[in-house]
């Protein structure tokens, strides 16, 4: 039997470019155990539910407020059971989805005579030239397996695969680097080690979609088995936009078979003969392409060794995502710290000038010193906030023109405790305390507020004291 598919597009400015993707079912609503998450207010936790059933696609209703009922083609659907065909409009409260494709489960008389070693939703005869941006193409194999399907095949065919271990191996590996790499970058150098390894390639890039304009933007590349001092180009854009555009990997196992293709810079340049483009996508949305080559001296890549490339560009898409979020979140951050550290400057001219600098400084000494990734990012968040507690000394302290007495300088000294005091009740800033509230401790114990001396001072803050010194000795 053929293999039922619904997929899903987002509709309006909150939703436009996702997609979601299911053989079998799509829980739709606002909680986030849903299989469609639609954040917004006028959707309902568990609002529908769409399964294959009988041959068909059936959308359910499970929306309990009559004030934002569930629509199918500006139709409500009433608490009932609706069939769906393909480019019905779904409405969930204010929220639109199209059904962009839609294939139902047929007895065996309707589906074509596969051969028993070919896979579902692939096909590995040699295929005609394809046409793009006038130039052809000549693809050998390719697949539009589901997420699911893509990782169900390898493993179920790996017994019969002898020396595929490598690849099992990558696809294990990729998915312990989701759970412990501390950056996207990191997170995508390693993927691709690991899959040039275990396929042979001679080198490797990360294409990604940018999650606002949609352009494919390279990421990572490796290329351990090229001179650098060639500077290859890493990757054919003509294949990587066309694997993306039609939503499938690819495999083109001859690209000199072509003059046009053999003339593209890349290809004239980047010295290959062999190409693999895995589409990285999740059951909602195309991420890019894993972009995998082999030289003219090597053997070209197989259709197999295409559904390895492919399964672990679908294991790896669910983590590459994640990741992109998290990295997201931390801009926003990033940006809060920087509107609390303008409160300080609102205050005082002269610590908002201070501040950027010792942060410049600061990254600069850390990245010498080679931190690790997460105390980097402690000092990017931390020093600019190191002064926060500026914002409870009063302005005739904070303003004074003149030189501060004793006791003036005495109450200047518990910005440091007052600063460590407003982050402790913020959790995801805590451990950036220490460059609050030690930044004025010195290695001779002089220091305040608690004079602590040498090691007992934390490295980040004893980072952000010198850089607060470089600023004043150099004067900028």
């Amino acid at each position: 039997m053929s293999e039922p598919r619904i997929l899903l597009t987002g509709m309006g400015p909150k939703l436009s470019g996702l997609c979601w993707e299911a053989n079998a079912q799509l829980r739709i609503g606002r909680h986030s155990s849903q299989d469609v998450v639609l954040r917004d207010g006028t959707v309902e936790k568990a609002h529908a539910e769409i399964r294959h059933h009988g041959m068909r696609w059936m959308l359910r209703d499970l929306a309990q407020s009559p004030l934002f009922p569930t629509l199918v083609n500006s139709t409500p659907v009433n608490g009932k059971d609706v069939m769906l065909n393909r480019d019905d409009i779904l409405q969930f409260g204010r929220m639109q989805l199209c059904v962009a494709d839609l294939a139902v489960e047929r007895p065996p008389e309707y589906a074509p005579a596969l051969p028993p070693a070919t896979p579902v939703a692939a096909s590995t005869e040699k295929k005609p030239a394809i046409v793009t941006s006038g130039m052809q193409l000549r693809i050998k194999a390719q697949t539009q397996q589901s997420w699911d399907r893509a990782l169900e095949h390898v493993t179920r065919n790996a017994p019969q695969e002898p020396g595929k271990e490598q690849a099992m191996l990558a696809l294990v590996r990729a998915n312990h680097h989701l759970t412990h790499m501390s950056s996207l970058d990191l997170l995508l150098q390693s993927i691709l080690g690991d899959t040039i390894g275990a396929l042979n390639a001679q080198r490797g890039s990360i294409i990604l979609a940018d999650p606002v304009t949609g352009e494919l933007t390279l990421k990572a590349t490796l290329a351990p088995k090229i001179n650098a001092g060639l500077a290859p180009r890493p990757f054919s854009r003509t294949l990587v936009k066309r694997c993306f555009d039609v939503g499938e990997s690819i495999l083109c196992d001859d690209v000199n078979g072509e003059e046009a293709v053999m003339m593209a810079r890349s290809i004239k340049h980047g010295a290959m003969a062999s190409v693999i483009c895995a589409l990285l996508r999740t059951p909602r949305k195309r991420l890019g392409i894993l972009h995998l080559d082999r030289g003219v001296l090597d053997d070209p890549f197989t259709p197999n060794e295409l559904y390895y490339a492919d399964a672990i560009a679908a294991s790896v898409a669910v983590g590459i995502e994640t990741a992109q979020l998290v990295e997201q979140q931390r801009e926003q951050f990033i940006q809060t710290v920087t509107t609390l550290a303008r409160a300080v400057e609102a205050r005082d001219q002269y610590t908002g000038d201070h501040t950027r600098r010792v942060t410049d400084f600061s990254l600069m000494l850390a990245e010498e010193l080679k931190l690790t990734p997460n105390e980097r990012y402690q000092i990017q968040i931390g020093t600019p906030l190191h002064d926060i507690g500026k914002i409870g000394i009063e302005d005739s302290v904070l303003r004074k023109p003149g030189k501060l007495t004793p006791g003036e300088f005495d109450y200047m000294k518990t910005h440091t405790t007052k600063g460590a005091t407003m982050l402790d009740s913020m959790f995801h800033l805590t451990p950036m305390i220490p460059i609050v509230k030690y930044h004025h401790e010195r290695w001779d114990g002089s220091g305040y507020p608690d004079g602590l001396s040498k090691d007992q001072i934390p490295m980040i803050a004893r980072i952000v004291s010198v850089a607060d010194a470089m600023r004043a000795i150099i004067g900028i």
